[in-house]
């Protein structure tokens, strides 16, 4: 059986986490537990994940 996880790559899961930090969810550790990803990735991602926000913003504009 698969976990909801196993479908998402290490860069989406740490994707989720950052947006979840984005919305104000406090519990880091938590978030980090549920997504299955380190500080590590989130700072070997958070590039990425700043283009795609910026771009989705660009395109709501």
């Amino acid at each position: 059986m698969f976990s909801r996880l196993s479908l998402l790559t290490r860069q989406q899961r740490a994707w989720v986490a950052l947006y979840s930090l984005s919305t104000g969810c406090t519990d880091r550790a938590e978030i980090l537990a549920q997504n299955a990803v380190t500080e590590a990735d989130l700072a070997e991602f958070i590039d990425s994940w700043l283009r795609l926000r910026s771009r989705t913003a660009m395109r709501n504009y």
